[in-house]
């Protein structure tokens, strides 16, 4: 559907002192020197940054709240977005919401893909710019974009071919596998554009700029919010094009969000900026560097998005009926887990520019504080989900039987939602370390021996229908919390290189 991620301009701190005036540091006059310079573009934790939070340690929250208030901002969005878009299919009913959502699945792969691939951009930028390299930075922002035209346009052209093949073996029923190919084929060229979105949001965001690509995907989400409503119930004078319509809106909105970020960056608008003019051949040695904290990352969201892919045909094979409220409980429950992508957001920004700039033990505060504010948030947002599941799943359809079974999983999914938020902050501060090997093989392990295994025992053997496939889902991700903050309280992260 809609693309995946409100305050004042994000701030780059900036405190001159010469070495005879550290114990002064932002005292007095120099303090409202830094005032006077807040309003920049960026975040970034560099040494001089570091020398004033060391004297001002409670300061770190405002650190983490400016970069992960516009991600926050801008998942919300995104969500929203999706949500209204899933009401709207949800109109035409259970077998479109079935069809959009098996088509969608497995396009997670290449997405999954390209989100690793990003991590690896996010946290060398975030380095290079801890440690005052921005020129390599924007080098390797550049290399980036080269690398993921190029793979995206061979696998989206190659997928685009073995699109029934596809839907068909994501066990979609007859009346599915048609309007799913119809959906898939048009959304391919959308997936295409948001790769490079993906890699272009990924190197700002490093630079501690979360709002330039809060800013494209508002205008995405509010264009596919539009494009929506007018293509497919045929408004304005447009045809009425059904899920059809909501494919070719996401890929009409996804193509000028996309050329909005690479107008930002190669007019020197974005921290980062893209040189036309240096061409653009491909650096191995700089593809190579990106791609070394990046593929572990690359192979864990594949990992992930196979097991979910497996894992969604256990679920499918429940009938239609069930699948739709499976389906449109994933749509509702996922505004929930914003606070905790926002804050991981700014946990991968954070632990590595203060890697970059040196210190682990400021890197190690971001992370721990970032944790503790996305889990007081999801806290809040639980409550939602166990108070009102009726009245979120009634906003889709009203089939009393898909809203009993949607508000089932929903409850399920409210009491696990700091589990949630605790394995999104601390993958994120994780990956900002480079400890990204470390994560592949704690993830593929949950999701394929925990959710996949379990799932089918509980559905196949024991007959526990949705019940049981969410209540695996829950404890998949109470294991993954748990691994994830043993790995972090280790430390091995402080030693590893980028």
């Amino acid at each position: 559907m809609s693309s995946t991620q409100v305050p004042e301009e994000a701030l780059e701190i900036e405190v001159h002192a010469s070495p005879s005036e550290d114990a002064k540091i932002l005292e007095g006059e120099a303090l409202e020197e830094i005032k006077a310079e807040a309003k920049a573009k960026s975040v970034v934790l560099d040494k001089e940054s570091i020398a004033y939070l060391e004297k001002h340690p409670a300061r770190i929250s405002s650190f983490i709240l400016r970069l992960a208030l516009p991600a926050i901002a801008d998942n919300v969005l995104a969500t929203v977005t999706q949500m209204a878009d899933m009401i709207m299919v949800g109109r035409l009913g259970a077998v479109a919401v079935a069809s959009v959502g098996l088509s969608n699945q497995p396009l997670f792969l290449i997405q999954g893909l390209f989100m690793g691939i990003g991590v690896g951009v996010t946290a060398v930028v975030a380095r290079l710019y801890g440690a005052g390299r921005r020129d390599e930075a924007n080098h390797m922002a550049q290399q980036s974009l080269i690398f993921a035209f190029m793979l995206s346009a061979l696998l989206c052209g190659t997928w685009f071919l073995f699109v029934p093949q596809v839907i068909e073996f994501m066990g979609a029923q007859p009346d599915v596998l048609k309007l799913g190919v119809v959906y898939m084929r048009t959304i391919v060229p959308g997936l295409f554009v948001l790769t490079l979105n993906m890699m272009m949001s990924s190197a700002l965001r490093g630079a501690g700029d979360t709002k330039s690509p809060m800013v494209a995907n508002v205008m995405i989400n509010m264009i596919n919010i539009f494009g929506n409503y007018a293509l497919i119930f045929g408004h304005f004078g447009l045809p009425a094009m059904g899920v059809q319509g909501a494919a070719l809106s996401t890929t009409i909105s996804r193509a000028i969000g996309t050329f909005v970020l690479f107008y930002i960056m190669t007019q020197g608008k974005g921290v980062v900026q893209l040189r036309v003019s240096d061409g653009f051949k491909p650096d191995v040695h700089a593809i190579k560097r990106v791609l070394r904290v990046g593929l572990p990352t690359a192979a864990e969201r594949v990992s992930l998005s196979l097991g979910i892919t497996f894992y969604t045909r256990i679920v499918a094979s429940l009938g239609t009926m069930t699948y739709a409220a499976h389906q449109i409980a994933i749509n509702a429950e996922q505004i929930s887990y914003m606070p905790g992508f926002g804050f991981a957001t700014a946990a991968t920004a954070l632990v590595g520019q203060a890697l970059g700039a040196g210190s682990k033990k400021m890197a190690e505060r971001a992370g721990w504080t970032a944790w503790k504010m996305g889990a007081v948030l999801s806290g809040i947002m639980a409550s939602v989900l166990l108070i009102w599941p009726e009245h979120l799943i009634g906003l889709y359809v009203d089939d009393p039987e898909i809203i009993r079974l949607g508000a089932m999983c929903l409850r399920i999914m409210g009491l696990v939602q700091i589990p949630m938020s605790t394995g999104f902050t601390i993958v994120g501060a994780l990956r900002g370390a480079g400890d990204t090997k470390a994560v592949l093989f704690l993830t593929m392990s949950c999701v394929w021996c925990v959710r996949f295994v379990g799932s089918w025992f509980a559905v196949r053997v024991l007959g526990l229908g949705l019940f049981g496939a969410w209540a695996v889902m829950a404890l998949d991700w109470c294991m993954r919390a748990t691994v994830f903050m043993l790995r972090w309280k280790a430390g091995h992260w402080k030693e590893r290189k980028v």
